[in-house]
């Protein structure tokens, strides 16, 4: 976590979001960068026999930050379960 949220008072919290495609990727850090204090990171993961997939990593202080993105996150769900 940066230094700026580990002085906080804050709760502070971290999610992982595994996803499946760059569809699915460009929604998730399109939601975390419309609250623009959501810290995060995108690592690509090659798996043997599996697709690339995406792990975003983000981390944050406020459960209210949490709170949401996580309506975003499942709405996005939500959207690519219809895909």
């Amino acid at each position: 976590m940066e230094e700026s949220n580990l002085s906080s008072n804050a709760q502070q919290w971290e999610l992982e979001i595994v996803c499946k495609n760059t569809t699915y990727l460009n929604a998730v850090v399109k939601a975390i960068l419309k609250y623009k204090r959501i810290d995060f990171q995108v690592i690509g993961v090659n798996s043997i026999g599996m697709e690339e997939r995406y792990v975003v990593s983000l981390w944050c202080s406020w459960f209210s930050n949490l709170s949401l993105i996580a309506k975003d996150l499942y709405a996005i769900e939500k959207k690519q379960e219809k895909i």
